[in-house]
This record gives C-alpha cells, structure tokens and sequence, in this order.
C-alpha cells in the first residue's frame, strides 16, 4: 500500500478507503465531496422516547422533524427504545471501535490535557499545593527543639542556628504563601476522548469532545476548551475537534462556524442527514414552492469540511504515528 512521508504504514487491517475527492468544475471554486461512511455503530444509540427521537428537542418542532426525517433514512425501527446513558455509551463505542482499528495507540475517555506533555505544565500549581508546607508544624517543632536545649549552655551556638534556621523557614513559608495564592488556577475540563501515540506523558494527537446533541451551553464548553488549547499549549497543538448525532443545522453550525477553536465537527451518521434534509426540502417546495432554509447552512457546513462524517475521524486516526517520540 502507498505511504505518506513522515507517516507509519499500518497493517492490511487498518486499511481505510479514500474518504473524499476534489471535483474541479469547469468554472468556480474546487468542490469537496466526501463519501459520508457513518459510525459502524451509530444505529445502537437510536431510540425513541416518548414517540419522538433520542437526537430531537421535544420542545423544537423542527428537531422532531428532522429527526424522524432522520432516523426513517436510516432504518431505525419505530419500537426501538433509547439506550440508557447515551452520553456515556457513545464515547464507550467511539472508544472502542477506535482502538479496535488502531490497537498500537493510547485512545482513552475522559482525559484531562494536563496528562499530555504539551499541557503537563498546567498541573504543576495544583502540585505545588498538595506538596506545600504552608501551614505546616514545622516552625513549632523548631521551638520546641529550641526549648530542650535551653538548659545546656554548651549548645548555644545550635540555638542559635536553628532560630536563624526559624526565621528564613517563616520567610520562604511567606513567599510560598504568597506565590501560592497568586497562581492562576485554570480548570481545564476533561477530554471526553483521547488519542496519543502513546500512554501519558506522551504527546496528545487528537482530542476529542462527544455531545450525543447540543445545547448552546454544550457548544460553549467545546469552544472555550478548544481556545485553552490553543493558547496554553506548549508544543504541538493537537487536532481538537467535536463529534456529535447532533442534526439541527443551526445548532452543528454553532460549533462548526467558529474562529477556530474547533478544527471540525465530526458527524456520526452525516451521509443520512444531508439526506433527511433533502427530504424536508422537498417536503416544503411541494407544499409552497419554497425550500427549506436550514439545508442551505447544512450544505455549506459541508462543502467547507467544517461538518464530517466518522470515517473522516477514522483517516484521522489511521494517520496518526505510533510511539511517545513519533512525528
């Protein structure tokens, strides 16, 4: 098989198809279309709840459209129940299908960037913390050494020393103190999956953030998340990106449109959702001769890559170089 310079060839098992191609028309701008290969086991985590979808805002009546729309293209059965813990159970099959593609990589849930070399130096102040004496006896015990030895006079000259050795333990106690309280203490939030060449302290490659569905407080976490990593990194900065069954146009494109906090947004079943929308527009030219709005955002989501489908993580991953030194 053709290797990519810089990159590791892998086994015949790791083998993925090309996932997309560029069509140069005839007049204006290259066209990206990708193949839109869903998760292997997105249909697992579909489900109804009180008649509607498990993707769908009972109190969004375009949500519950579009997830009918949705989940009728990709053959969801109507009996099917929502699994239990769909959050967690997503990043469990990302997790594990992952690693079953790429035994030789660190691919774990819910690491913190802190673990990873680029960001190690993030947890030094909360080490700092646990090892400090501040407050600790250590003076007092000085003072009582201090009073046992008053009754010999031969032992001055240690008196002496251990209430010199008393005065700059109280001063290096202040300065401590002092830093101690004054370090900024950032909270980076755990990264719902992880990829490295390998176990931590190696170099976080890829980070991921899983949201079944988005909320505009779930969009905000990805993005700011994503901006700590660019700006507190040291080192490379890892492919940062979110991956969701997320199907509202608008809501994918709060994330997706961004300044590039978040490379992309990665789509679990893309391909039967550009379908379900074609759907919808159809639907509504039929009734009133216009289309449906929301497609057209979903479209230029797609033709930007900044919406994908799994199998584009899946590349992602393949590409990534085994070993903590790797490049």
């Amino acid at each position: 098989m053709p290797t990519h310079p810089g990159r590791p060839a892998h086994s015949a098992e790791h083998v993925v198809r090309p996932l997309a191609r560029f069509v140069v028309p005839v007049i204006g701008a290259p066209t990206w279309q990708a193949t839109r290969v869903p998760a292997p086991f997105v249909r697992d985590l579909c489900g109804y709840r009180d008649g509607r979808p498990n993707t769908s805002d009972s109190n969004d009546t375009q949500s519950v459209n579009l997830g009918h729309a949705l989940f009728g293209r990709m053959g969801v059965p109507a009996e099917a129940p929502e699994p239990a813990g769909i959050g967690s159970l997503m990043e469990e099959l990302i997790v594990k299908d992952l690693a079953a593609r790429r035994p030789d990589l660190y691919i774990d849930r819910s690491k913190s960037a802190s673990a990873f070399s680029q960001y190690e130096h993030l947890a030094a102040a909360a080490t700092a913390r646990r090892a400090s004496t501040v407050g600790s006896e250590l003076p007092d015990q000085v003072d009582a050494v201090v009073e046992a030895l008053q009754g010999n006079p031969s032992l001055g000259w240690i008196i002496q020393r251990l209430e010199f050795v008393k005065g700059k333990m109280e001063l290096n106690t202040d300065v401590l103190r002092n830093l101690l309280d004054n370090l900024p203490s950032e909270s980076m939030l755990k990264m719902d999956i992880a990829v490295a060449g390998a176990s931590p302290p190696a170099e976080l490659r890829i980070g991921l953030s899983s949201k079944w569905t988005l909320r505009t407080d779930r969009a905000q976490d990805c993005l700011s998340q994503g901006t700590k990593l660019v700006s507190q990194r040291r080192g490379r900065m890892p492919h940062f990106a979110a991956i969701t069954m997320e199907p509202r146009p608008a809501m994918l494109a709060l994330l997706a449109d961004g300044s590039g906090s978040v490379d992309c947004v990665y789509h679990l079943d893309l391909g039967s959702l550009v379908e379900a929308a074609h759907d919808l527009d159809r639907e509504r030219r039929a009734l009133n001769g216009t289309g449906w709005s929301p497609l057209v955002t979903l479209q230029r989501l797609v033709r930007q890559r900044r919406l994908r489908d799994y199998d584009a993580l899946v590349q992602e991953v393949m590409l990534t170089p085994a070993g903590p030194g790797a490049t």
